[in-house]
C-alpha cells in the first residue's frame, strides 16, 4: 500500500501542494482564533494567581467616613485604602516620540502601596535607572512605545515633570483604553506631585480596593459601599468591579477571534468540497488502473485507504505547519496590537489542549471527507472497471446537436461539454459560490474598516463625534453657555454634551449616559426611538435582556439614595451595551450632578482639515472657557484608533489570505478539470482542433456554471454579511448589525471571479501545446 500512496503523490503532486497550502491557511486561522478567544480565561488566571481585588473605588470622602463604611459592611472580607493623585488630562512626550499626545484619567500611586493586588508581578523592572522613577502599566507602555530607561515628559495641571521608566507591570483594573490608567511613582516623586496637587487647591482623592469574600453578589456589595459614601451629597464616589473590567478588557479581542473563526470555517468548507471533487476526478481518471489493482489482489479497503491516506498525510503536515505558524505569529501580533487593545500580557507557552482539539478535529474532517469520497469503488468489479470504467453505457442527452444547432463551433462544443458534465458542474458551482462569498464578505469588511468606518466605529465604541471640546469649567451652566456660543460658528452642524456616571438598575451597576440634545446622539437604537422626555430612557441590549424589558416597559434607576422609574423608549446596541441613556434633566431628577468635562461637535461635510479649522476658531473664543480640543475625526481614521485599527488590520490579513485561498482553489479546480478531460482533448486534437481552440473550449465550458455561481455567491455574501456579523457579535451587545453595504461589490466580485476563472483556465491549459496527441490520450 505504501507504493500506491507514493504513486498517488507523484501523479497528483501539484494538486496536493495546493491542498497543503489551503490546509495551512485554515489551520493557522482557526488555531489563532482560538488563541484570541482565550483572553477571558487568561484574565481569570491572572486574577486568581495574583490576588486581584473584587472591586475598586475612588472617592473624596474623608478617611473616617471611608473606614466606617467599609468596616460596617459584612460582605467585605479585606480592603485597603491608599493615597492617589488623579490627573484628569495631561500632555505626554517621550524620548522616543517628540510628538505630543494627550492622555486622560491617570491614577497615580506610590510604589509599594497596594494597587489592588496581593502579589504585583512586573513584566520588566530596573530600579537602578537614573532620575525620578516611573512605573507604567503594559497598555501605556505598548501604546506609547515605551521601555525600561526611556524618558517621559509630563505636562500636567500641577506642573511639568520628567521621569525615567523603571518598570512595566500589568494592571487588570486600570490598564486599558476603556478604563482608568494606573501609574506608580517612587516615594520622592509621588510626594512632590501630591504636594503640588494640594497647593493647586484640588480635592484630595483616595482609592480603595476591596475583596468581597463574604458575598456572592459583588455588584450589590459595591453599590452598598457607593451609596453609603454618597449619603453626603457633596461626596464623589465611583467604583467598578472585576467582571466589568474583564468585559471591557476582552470584548474587542473576542471580536477578532470571531472574525478569524468565520474565515477559517469558510476556507475549511471549501477544502472539504475540493477533497470530494478531486478524489472523484482521480477515480474517474484512474478507473482502469484501479481495476488492474483489484485484479492482481489489492482489496477495496487497501485502495480506498491509499486514496484517503494521500489527503490525511497532507492534512497532518498542513495542520502541524499551521499550528506551528500560529505559535510563531500570534505572539508577534500580540506585541504589535493585541496587547494595546486589551492590556493583557499573553503567556507565550504551549497550549496542548487547544492544539490537540484543532489537530484532531481537522484530521477527523479530512479522513471523513476523503473516505466518504471513495465509496463509489466499494462495489466495483475488476472486470467491469477494466472494460468499461464506472459506467458501462452512456444515456446522456445529446445537448446542442451540431447538425441542428447554429453557432460558432468552439462555443457549441464548450456548451456541449458543460451540459454533459453535470456532476462536475455541481461541484464547481459550490466551489465558485464559496469563493465569491468569501470575496464579497472580505471586500465589504475591508470597506467598513478601511474606507468608510462610520457604522463600524459606532458599533464598536458608540457615539463618535468629529471633535471633542474640553472645558475649564465643567458645571452644567457653563457647558450650556458654551454650547450656545459654539453652535453659531459657521460649519458646526451639531454641538452637544454627553457624559456618564455609574448608576444601578436591577441590582447591577450600569453606565448612565446623560445628554443635552438626545437627537444628536448616535447610540445604535435597533428597536424603538431615542428618548426625548425627562422620564424616558434608552436601554442597552445587555441590560434589557438581563432585566427582561422591552420598549414600553419601565425600569427603576437608582443613584445614591434616589430612585425613579423611567419609560423605555428604545433599545440600544454597541459592543459595550451595559448602559442606559437619558436626558440630563432626567438624570438630575435622581440627584446626578450633571457636569460635562467636554462637549462633542459634528462638522458639516467633515474632513480632518475642516475640523482643524473649526477647532482653531473655537479655541480663539476665550469666552467659551475651552481648555483644549481634539480632532476625533482624524483620530478614528488613523492607526492610533487601536480597536478599529486592529480589527481592520486583521480583516486586511483575512482579505489577503482569502485572495490567496481563492487563487489556490481555482488553480486546484482547473487542474483537476484538465486532468479529467485530457483524453477528450487528445481525441479532439487528433481530428484537427488546435491547442488554442481546445483551451478556449475548456475555458468557455466552465463559464455558464461560473457566472451563475459567482453571482449567487456575491449576492449571498452581500445579504448574509450583517446577519453573520450579528451572530459573531451577538454575545457582545450587537443585535442588528448595520454595516455599510455597497451593491457595486456584487458586480465587481461576480465579474472578477468569472474573468479570473477564464484567464486561469486558459493559461493553465497552455501545456496542451507541448503534449502530443498520443500522450494526451494515453494519460
Amino acid at each position: 500500500m505504501v507504493k500506491l500512496i507514493r504513486s498517488g503523490f507523484r501523479k497528483d503532486r501539484t494538486i496536493l501542494t495546493v491542498f497543503l497550502f489551503i490546509i495551512v491557511i485554515s489551520t493557522f486561522l482557526l488555531h489563532s482564533g482560538i488563541f484570541a478567544s482565550m483572553y477571558p480565561r487568561l484574565y481569570d488566571e491572572y486574577a486568581d494567581s495574583e490576588g486581584l481585588a473584587d472591586y475598586m473605588f475612588m472617592t473624596n470622602a474623608d478617611d473616617e467616613d471611608i473606614e466606617n463604611t467599609l468596616s460596617c459592611n459584612k460582605d467585605i472580607g479585606t480592603y485597603t485604602i491608599q493615597d492617589m493623585v488623579y490627573l484628569n488630562s495631561l500632555k505626554l512626550t517621550t524620548s522616543n516620540r517628540s510628538k505630543e499626545t494627550k492622555e486622560r484619567d491617570w491614577v497615580i500611586q506610590r510604589l509599594g502601596d497596594n494597587i489592588g493586588y496581593d502579589r504585583l508581578n512586573f513584566e520588566k523592572r530596573d530600579d537602578s535607572v537614573s532620575g525620578s522613577r516611573i512605573y507604567i502599566n503594559a497598555y501605556t507602555a505598548i501604546s506609547n512605545d515605551l521601555d525600561i530607561g526611556d524618558i517621559m515628559y509630563l505636562d500636567t495641571e500641577f506642573g511639568k515633570y520628567e521621569y525615567t521608566v523603571a518598570g512595566i507591570y500589568q494592571h487588570l483594573l486600570m490598564g486599558n483604553s476603556y478604563s482608568y490608567i494606573s501609574v506608580l511613582l517612587d516615594n520622592e516623586s509621588f510626594a512632590e506631585m501630591s504636594e503640588a496637587q494640594q497647593k493647586s487647591g484640588s480635592t484630595a482623592m483616595r482609592v480603595g480596593y476591596v475583596n468581597a469574600d463574604n458575598c456572592d453578589d459583588i455588584d450589590k456589595s459595591m453599590q452598598q459601599t457607593m451609596n453609603s459614601l454618597k449619603k453626603n451629597g457633596e461626596v464623589y464616589a465611583e467604583g467598578f468591579n472585576v467582571s466589568l473590567c474583564k468585559e471591557s478588557y476582552t470584548v474587542i479581542v473576542n471580536v477578532l477571534a470571531g472574525f478569524m473563526a468565520v474565515f477559517a470555517l469558510i476556507i475549511m468548507i471549501i477544502c472539504i468540497i475540493m477533497i470530494v471533487f478531486t478524489i472523484n476526478n482521480n477515480i474517474s481518471r484512474d478507473i482502469i488502473n484501479i481495476g488492474a489493482l483489484r485484479a492482481v489482489g489489492y482489496t477495496v479497503g487497501q485502495i480506498r485507504a491509499a486514496l484517503t491516506a494521500e489527503y490525511v498525510i497532507l492534512g497532518i503536515v498542513g495542520s502541524i505547519s499551521g499550528i506551528i505558524l500560529s505559535y510563531v505569529v500570534f505572539p508577534i501580533a500580540e506585541q504589535m496590537f493585541i496587547r494595546e487593545i486589551c492590556g493583557i500580557i499573553w503567556k507565550n507557552r504551549s497550549y496542548p489542549a487547544i492544539t490537540s482539539v484543532v489537530f484532531a478535529g481537522l484530521a477527523f474532517v479530512i479522513v471523513t471527507a476523503a473516505f466518504f469520497s471513495t465509496r463509489k469503488i466499494k462495489k466495483l468489479h475488476p472486470a467491469m472497471a477494466l472494460r468499461f470504467g464506472l459506467k458501462s453505457n452512456s444515456f446522456k442527452k445529446n445537448h446542442f446537436p451540431l447538425s441542428e444547432t447554429k453557432g460558432e463551433l468552439n462555443i457549441l462544443l464548450a456548451l456541449k461539454s458543460s451540459m454533459q458534465n453535470m456532476g462536475q458542474n455541481i461541484t464547481i458551482f459550490f466551489i465558485i459560490t464559496a469563493v465569491a462569498f468569501v470575496a464579497v464578505f472580505s471586500g465589504l469588511l475591508f470597506y467598513n474598516t478601511k474606507v468608510d468606518i462610520t457604522n463600524f466605529q459606532r458599533m464598536i465604541q458608540g457615539d463618535a463625534p468629529d471633535a471633542y471640546i474640553y472645558l475649564e469649567d465643567t458645571s452644567y451652566d457653563s457647558a450650556c453657555s458654551a454650547i450656545e456660543k459654539i453652535k453659531n460658528i459657521n460649519g458646526i452642524s451639531q454641538i452637544y454634551g454627553l457624559d456618564s456616571i455609574t448608576a444601578n438598575v436591577g441590582g447591577s451597576d450600569v453606565d448612565l449616559l446623560y445628554v443635552t440634545e438626545p437627537d444628536y446622539v448616535y447610540c445604535g437604537i435597533y428597536d424603538g426611538e431615542i428618548m426625548r422626555r425627562d422620564n424616558e430612557a434608552v436601554v442597552g441590549s445587555t441590560v434589557a435582556e438581563r432585566l427582561g424589558v422591552g420598549v414600553g416597559d419601565e425600569i427603576e434607576v437608582t443613584y445614591g439614595d434616589e430612585s425613579r422609574r423611567y419609560l423605555v423608549t428604545g433599545l440600544q446596541q454597541a459592543v459595550l451595551a451595559n448602559r442606559i441613556y437619558m436626558t440630563d434633566k432626567g438624570a438630575q431628577a435622581i440627584g446626578v450632578n450633571t457636569t460635562y468635562g467636554y462637549l462633542r461637535a459634528r462638522v458639516k461635510d467633515a474632513t480632518a482639515e475642516k475640523v482643524d479649522k473649526i477647532l482653531c476658531s473655537i479655541e480663539s473664543m476665550k469666552e467659551c472657557g475651552v481648555s483644549e480640543t481634539r480632532n476625533y475625526y482624524r483620530y478614528v481614521r488613523s492607526n492610533d484608533n487601536t480597536p478599529v485599527y486592529a480589527i481592520g488590520f486583521i480583516v486586511l490579513i483575512m482579505v489577503f489570505l482569502s485572495v490567496a485561498t481563492v487563487l489556490f482553489v481555482i488553480r486546484l479546480l482547473l487542474k483537476t478539470v484538465f486532468i479529467k478531460k485530457e483524453r477528450e482533448f487528445g481525441i479532439k486534437k487528433a481530428v484537427g482542433f488546435t491547442s488554442t481552440q481546445l483551451r478556449y473550449q475548456l475555458s468557455m465550458s466552465l463559464m455558464p456554471t461560473t457566472i451563475i455561481a459567482s453571482v449567487l455567491g456575491s449576492v449571498l455574501g452581500y445579504f448574509i454579511l450583517n446577519p453573520l456579523f450579528t451572530l459573531i457579535l451577538g454575545g457582545y451587545g450587537i443585535r442588528d448589525a448595520n454595516l455599510l453595504l455597497q451593491p457595486l461589490v456584487i458586480l465587481i466580485t461576480a465579474v472578477g471571479v468569472t474573468i479570473m476563472v477564464f484567464v486561469f483556465c486558459f493559461l493553465m491549459s497552455g501545456r496542451m501545446k507541448k503534449v502530443s496527441v498520443y500522450k494526451l490520450i494515453q494519460e
